[in-house]
């Protein structure tokens, strides 16, 4: 039980510091900004399917 709780937490970090990671880093629509990691448009649609 500790196992899938730490694997499920684990992914929630990850996914919760790359888009931290993205949204104080890129700039959309400012040339020359560096690009984010995840393409978070996507994800949002995937999530609102389920």
């Amino acid at each position: 039980m500790r196992f899938i709780l730490g694997v499920i937490v684990g992914a929630v970090l990850l996914a919760g510091s790359a888009y931290v990671h993205d949204t104080m880093r890129a700039r959309p629509g400012v040339a020359g900004a560096p690009q984010p990691y995840v393409n978070w448009d996507q994800v949002f649609a995937a999530f609102g399917r389920i």
